[in-house]
């Protein structure tokens, strides 16, 4: 008798549970109730930061050598038009507004050489990314109406402080496919792992407004999420060309924001950080870029041949001289982290240089500068990275010394180290002076 109460009282609860969930799409009649899919965690964390460093970055008034202020280009003959600086904000008190529209990843590695030109129609985009996260996130420093807005119902300001102070915004996703083979599989593919291994990963900008532009000495008007904003410039159109290039050249070239396209190197494929294995372990993958250090001032002259000044990124690798196109200096980086497996690591000899960094990379990585480190923190004594999976590494002293533009282009020097396999969420200690 009690099984059967029991077992009857499982049905009821059951019939109440599902009574109301649906059954086929019905647009505007949506349940109330979640789905079954939504009872369950998904494995994945997407993790996005407008940063150099992964942990602990500069606070915005340790920009610029500790004065917090905007990095300025080169101005005069050749050079930038002569800008006009009148209010100029400090870095930390400038408004930027970014409108994502998704994040991808691909596991195709050869149909993505060349940033994405084999890709010509949607029938290729379709076979070559994995849709992880394509629902649009709005993060905002400050609100832009006094209304609702795509921002504040989205909680988009705590998301752009997470974004910007090396915690990481979350953004909604799914988790992308885990490709199964059995052992006799992999071990014949070369592959002595089960899951799969991604290449690529691409942030969607649709617009990234900063607050400070001026046309001939007056506030620019433009639109952020359909908001009339002013003293605002979308940057995105100045960042998705190198300066010099051709309106023919253009026709044949993805634009660098359109994704922000992270590509893995065949020496950081060692011991690779992007991939997902099979199970149910969780993981992070944190996608980011150097923005929050690279804030310069750019001007170039307008098609009314007056001078605009704006707030973009710094000319790290292509010097901007004046021309309405200014990209190619966004970097992106991704990696995918166990949190269950992964230790932390303290580095000793930071002397509190705002100029110097630690970079962590592969031990097989050569290149220290033309790309992101796998992870970084300014070179402060109490330096400490938070994630780093088992696996050899080298720790580089960095600094920002030849041009001073708030991105590290100096090797100063480098040791390095092992994180071993087990025990598991321990922390190691290296010591490396900095600068």
């Amino acid at each position: 008798m009690k099984s059967f109460r029991l077992q009857f009282s499982f049905l009821l609860f059951s019939i109440v549970l599902f009574a109301n969930c649906k059954t086929k799409l019905d647009l505007g009649e949506e349940s109330t109730l979640p789905v079954i899919s939504t009872l369950f965690n998904n494995r994945m964390l997407l993790l996005l930061k407008g940063t150099y460093a992964t942990d602990n970055p500069l606070d915005w008034s340790e920009l610029n050598n500790g004065t917090g202020d905007l990095y300025i280009d080169t101005q005069g003959e050749g050079l930038d038009p002569t800008m006009t600086l009148t209010n100029l904000p400090k870095a930390g008190n400038l408004p930027i507004f970014l409108d994502i529209g998704e994040v991808r990843i691909s596991s195709k590695y050869l149909k993505g050489l060349n940033e994405l030109t084999q890709i010509r129609d949607t029938v290729d985009s379709n076979k070559f990314w994995d849709y992880i996260a394509p629902n649009r996130q709005v993060f905002c420093t400050v609100t832009y109406s006094f209304d609702n807005n795509t921002c504040t119902e989205s909680n988009g300001v705590l998301k752009a402080y997470d974004f910007f102070n090396g915690i990481g915004a979350q953004f909604p996703s799914n988790d992308p496919s885990s490709e199964t083979r059995s052992w006799e599989e992999a071990l014949a593919a070369g592959q002595p792992w089960l899951g799969r291994e991604y290449y690529y990963a691409g942030i969607y900008f649709r617009s990234l407004v900063t607050g400070y532009a001026l046309d001939a000495g007056i506030p620019v008007r433009g639109r952020f999420d359909n908001r009339p904003i002013v003293n605002g410039l979308n940057i995105v159109p100045r960042n998705n060309y190198v300066a010099g290039t051709s309106t023919a050249e253009k026709s044949s070239i993805v634009p660098k924001l359109f994704p922000a396209l992270f590509t893995q190197l065949p020496t950081q494929s060692v011991q690779s950080d992007m991939r997902i294995r099979d199970g149910f372990d969780p993981y992070i993958l944190e996608v980011r870029i150097n923005l929050k250090e690279n804030l310069m001032l750019h001007s170039y002259t307008s098609s009314r041949s007056t001078t605009v000044t704006y707030a973009g990124v710094s000319d790290i690798f292509f010097d901007h001289k004046g021309e309405g196109d200014a990209g190619g200096n966004l970097l992106t980086r991704a990696r995918v982290i166990y949190p269950e497996v992964a230790s932390s690591l303290t580095i000793s000899g930071g002397g509190n240089s705002l100029l110097h960094y630690y970079g962590i990379f592969r031990f097989q990585e050569t290149e220290f500068i033309n790309v992101l480190p796998l992870a970084a923190t300014p070179a402060k004594q109490s330096a400490k990275i938070k994630y780093l999976n088992p696996g050899t590494y080298k720790v580089v002293c960095l600094g920002d010394l030849s041009k001073r533009d708030g991105y590290p282009d100096t090797v100063v020097r480098e040791t390095a180290f092992t994180i071993p396999d087990y025990p598991f969420r321990q922390t190691y200690n290296v010591d490396l002076a900095c600068p």
